[in-house]
């Protein structure tokens, strides 16, 4: 199974519609050229609520905010959809990274019961929202399968079948019905355990999104504005109770590590950071770890394409759906994802091997699967220490100011379910509550300042050690010389003594020219690596990533990008040149 992909070329240079160099399969019939286009902010504003960062969650809570009545100014630090929601596969689960039979021990069967709820009815409002616009966005209703991927006769087998616990942490939570467990199921090759969970969905993540943002604009304008390319920088509170968000300006003629002229602010009576990785929030940003996952999307015909959604017990595990052809009607294109990882900690040889181990899986399940993948990319997952989102107001940020983050590969379901929690925390005079019957409790469930579970401390404490682990690459650098770096790649040298013993970032694009940037990631100081597959440098303490050719920030926490140490990044800073 070859590798060969398509792509649709953005309209500008560097990673402003998208954070990856791979495009992701829903660019095969949303390509970039149709985004809604924003202007950037140019002047100083106030508004009720100010939105940063126009993905699911964003563009979800804005609507639900304008659907009654409040003011909203949504903002981007580039292109809507440009950031993770774009990468996503498309799935929408009832079911998170965790069994039900560990999230009842982890946060007990009442909030359990809340958090399985909060799932379903984002899975069936999405539904709703795109039949009540028109919104052609290819939603579907479907099972999910779960297999072990293990054969029966593996001495494993047993150790890695949990599914069969499943059946009665669905009968605690009240909802039997909607599960099913086959001990001795066939599925292809796979001969074992098959757990049935009905209620599950698929849609096309760009085409709502855009369908969402195009309704506000059209009907809502005297309630919504949008703008993009327009980074927020920092936050405050002032002394009337307002606060105050100030976006990053342009660089200056000789920009020096992390420098920027002073752009605009935005007033708001509320401030929702809706950014994957909230800014200025360490103590969410440490709760949080910070994974790449992987997907490929090949053509199957139709009638062998499967009816389900597919997951897999495996280590990596492996996720599956199918989405219409763009060109063939008798055809689906099969999305096959997985094959996480710790972001920045691979080699060049490891991510390589990512897109081909989805194949030979693909291959091996589906073998009537074409032979050409026509699209492979990946995407960065954010986890919670204990599977589910942080979603509401931070304690320590502040009573107006609310977080969404935390989506554990969830976050298109994370998305609707923060909209509906900070819509109605936004809207309530009840700051405890929803205020919604059908809804109370979730705010608790889902708050960023719940205190962990004692079941997964351990689990912290080992993510945390190695994050912090990762700030050794400050002496261990990738390549002796610029020469071992090939074109249109970047490695991390030793700066020598002009640089202090800093290590830099080096790229080098088609023509053998080089543009060096600072490998320090200008949030916490941990050293960036070079992302051969998305053509980003990626740092592993946090999960901030960089334009590989710009040093642009397009993932943070960071709200920066890469200091330049020479003339041609500069260069490529001020002309946004991708290379």
């Amino acid at each position: 199974m070859s590798s060969t992909t398509t792509t649709s070329t953005p309209p500008t240079g560097g990673m402003t519609y998208t954070s990856g160099r791979k495009d992701a399969v829903w660019t095969a019939t949303t390509p970039y050229s149709t985004y809604p286009t924003f202007p950037k902010l140019d002047k100083d504003i106030e508004t009720k609520v100010v939105i940063v960062g126009a993905g699911m969650a964003g563009i979800s809570t804005a609507y639900e905010l304008v659907m009654r009545g409040v003011e909203v100014c949504l903002i981007d630090a580039r292109e809507v959809t440009a950031g993770e929601t774009g990468r996503t596969s498309g799935h929408l689960s009832g079911f998170l990274g965790s069994r039900w039979g560990d999230i009842i021990k982890t946060h007990g069967l009442s909030n359990a019961k809340m958090i399985y709820e909060s799932h379903h009815y984002a899975i069936n409002r999405i539904g709703e929202i795109a039949e009540k616009h028109g919104i052609e966005c290819d939603y579907e209703r479907l099972p999910a399968w779960i297999m072990v991927d293990v054969p029966s006769t593996d001495p494993d087998y047993e150790k890695r079948n949990d599914l069969g616990k499943e059946p009665g942490a669905f009968e605690e939570m009240g909802v039997k019905d909607r599960v099913d467990y086959v001990e001795n199921a066939t599925l292809g090759p796979y001969k074992g355990a098959l757990l049935k969970v009905e209620g599950q969905a698929q849609f096309h993540p760009i085409k709502y999104l855009h369908g969402l943002l195009n309704h506000l604009n059209q009907h809502h304008s005297h309630l919504f504005s949008c703008y993009t390319n327009t980074r927020m920088r920092s936050h405050k509170t002032t002394k009337d109770g307002m606060i105050e968000v100030e976006t990053e300006g342009s660089l200056p003629p000789t920009p020096q590590p992390g420098s920027s002229t002073k752009g605009h602010s935005i007033r708001a009576k509320t401030l929702v950071m809706a950014t994957n990785v909230p800014l200025n929030a360490i103590d969410l940003i440490t709760k949080n770890h910070y994974y790449r996952t992987y997907c490929i999307a090949t053509p199957i015909p139709s009638s062998s394409a499967p009816s389900h959604l597919l997951y897999t017990n495996s280590d990596p595990y492996i996720y599956v759906r199918t989405t219409p052809h763009p060109s063939s009607p008798d055809k689906k294109l099969l999305i096959v994802g997985g094959e996480d990882h710790k972001t920045g900690i691979q080699s060049a040889e490891d991510y390589a091997k990512k897109f081909s181990n989805l194949t030979s899986w693909t291959k091996r399940f589906f073998p009537e699967a074409s032979s050409e993948v026509e699209y492979a990319w990946s995407g960065q997952v954010v986890e919670a220490n204990d599977n589910i989102a942080y979603i509401g107001r931070d304690s320590i940020l502040g009573d107006n100011i609310f977080v969404a983050t935390g989506d554990c590969g969830n976050g298109l379901t994370h998305g609707a379910i923060a909209s509906k929690i900070l819509a109605d925390e936004i809207t309530s005079a009840d700051k405890k509550g929803t205020g919604d019957s059908e809804c109370e409790g979730w705010a608790e469930v889902y708050s960023p300042s719940r205190k962990p579970s004692l079941r997964t401390i351990p689990e912290v404490i080992k993510e945390n050690i190695t994050q912090v682990s990762k700030y050794a690459r400050a002496v261990n650098v990738d390549v002796a010389d610029i020469e071992e770096i090939p074109r249109c790649s970047g490695a991390v040298l030793h700066g020598g003594w002009k640089k202090l013993g800093k290590p830099v970032a080096v790229y080098k694009d088609e023509k053998g020219d080089v543009r060096s940037f600072s490998a320090i990631c200008p949030h916490a100081g941990g050293i960036v690596a070079w992302n051969s597959v998305e053509g980003s440098w990626d740092c592993p303490v946090h999960g901030s990533r960089f334009d590989g050719g710009t040093g642009k920030c397009v993932f943070g926490p960071s709200n920066r990008g890469l200091g330049v140490e020479d003339d041609e990044a500069k260069a490529a800073v001020e002309g946004e040149v991708s290379g």
